[in-house]
């Protein structure tokens, strides 16, 4: 097998890690522990595990309001807590919410306008290569976000620049109530990428591995000046966000989300380790239940963390970046 044991036992445990931490977020949300609306990506854990995976700790990542999975294996718990609940101790002491984001994690701000990330991302890309560093810039995308100007404005830019970026699309194959067939007329997201004269590939993005070793190779030419387009094809289970009664998913869309779920990507991952003797059923067990108590504990901290005072929440510094002058850089 191309990965070792260790390997393999720490995607199970990030897969873990993504589905119960989310899992958690909708009993929060049914309690009204939390605040506004949450993009939930159960059922896409693969496609992101996969990918941060295969990242350095110096790679930098641009997630999108769905990226849970990558994000939650990025951060500290107890932090990323705080800044769900709104509170002070979180990494943007409480004002990023779910578009949290770290320098010192390597985690970069998710925009809420869709597609905007793309251009952010090549930006970075580009000063990582001004600055001869070797990281890379893995950016996240909807199958929705990647119709969009922006995306594609910022592909053409890493092409025509040789930027050390991967282009993650996640096709989920829906944007928020759009079916992927009324999307766009090609068959595969990843056909686009020629017409910036970058490599496009499409895989199986319910199979952790297979997304594994594309981001594997991915990544590594990215380093060396070669961006690229990888589109991941999943399926979205749950509504656009946490309480979307999705109204708009017709019979034939029902039968696809009990498809989806029956081709689930951590039962597939569990059956193979399983039978390639990596881990027991009792080691499963216990990997579960230490995450478990880990975000019951860490959720119990997060909530001794005290709420923004009415100065913190307006805090000039806290928003920009500022010089010694006070003006913006």
């Amino acid at each position: 097998m191309k990965y070792s044991k260790e390997q393999l036992v720490k995607m199970y445990e990030q897969l873990q890690l993504s589905r119960i931490f989310e899992e958690k977020l909708i009993e929060l949300v049914a309690e009204g522990s939390l605040p506004g609306f949450y993009h939930l990506a159960i059922g896409q854990e693969a496609v992101q595990i996969g990918a941060v995976s295969a990242m350095d700790d110096d790679d930098y990542l641009v997630p999108t309001h769905r990226s849970h999975p990558a994000v939650v294996n990025r951060l500290e718990l107890d932090k990323f807590f705080c800044e769900l609940l709104g509170r002070y101790d979180g990494y943007n002491q409480g004002k990023g919410w779910e578009h949290v984001s770290s320098v010192e994690r390597k985690v970069l701000p998710a925009s809420g306008d869709l597609g905007v990330g793309a251009p952010l991302a090549v930006g970075y890309a580009w000063a990582l290569k001004m600055d001869k560093k070797d990281s890379v810039v893995v950016c996240l995308c909807g199958d929705g976000a990647s119709s969009e100007g922006n995306v594609h404005e910022a592909m053409n830019i890493a092409a025509l620049f040789k930027l050390p970026i991967v282009f993650l699309i996640e096709n989920n194959k829906w944007a928020i109530s759009t079916p992927f067939s009324k999307q766009t007329a090609v068959d595969k997201l990843s056909k686009r990428a020629a017409g910036y004269g970058m490599k496009g590939v499409t895989i199986d993005g319910n199979d952790v591995l297979t997304v594994r070793a594309t981001m594997d190779e991915a990544i590594a030419k990215a380093r060396k000046g070669e961006p690229s387009v990888v589109e991941a094809v999943t399926y979205r289970w749950k509504g656009h966000f946490e309480g979307d009664p999705a109204t708009y998913r017709n019979a034939d869309d029902q039968k696809e989300v009990e498809e989806a779920m029956k081709n689930c990507p951590i039962k597939k991952f569990k059956a193979m380790l399983l039978q390639e003797n990596v881990m027991t059923p009792e080691d499963m067990e216990a990997v579960d239940k230490n995450i478990l108590q880990k975000i019951e504990d860490a959720i119990v901290e997060a909530r001794k963390s005290p709420l923004p005072t009415e100065k913190q929440t307006v805090d000039y510094d806290a928003v920009y970046a500022t010089n010694l002058g006070g003006d913006l850089v």
